[in-house]
């Protein structure tokens, strides 16, 4: 019971470390690489060489840009990570991730 308990408050730390909504606002002339540093690799870990691992359908820039801005169950929202700042975040992870 106890090894039970221990298990699901280490996932509850897990996705709520990652989830709600983050505050973070990149400036205008940060590149994509540089927003993913300060933004991203608190939950997102390199895979290799890439920055990280991504589905062959979310390999698109307009898909990776909307789910930094709305997030998903297990990561946070960006919302002020929009426009040129969102296309230049979403670019670099789409060039430079692995593919599932």
């Amino acid at each position: 019971m106890i090894k039970n308990s221990i298990y699901l408050t280490l996932i509850a730390l897990l996705t709520t470390a990652c989830s709600g909504s983050n505050n973070f606002s990149p400036t205008a002339e940060m590149s994509g690489k540089e927003i993913f540093a300060a933004a991203c690799v608190e939950c997102h870990s390199p895979v290799g060489e890439k920055v990280m691992e991504i589905s062959a359908d979310m390999k698109d820039v307009d898909k990776v840009a909307n789910q930094v801005l709305i997030g998903s169950l297990t990561m946070p929202s960006f919302p002020n990570i929009q426009g040129e700042s969102a296309r230049k975040l979403a670019k670099y992870v789409v060039e430079n991730s692995k593919t599932k």
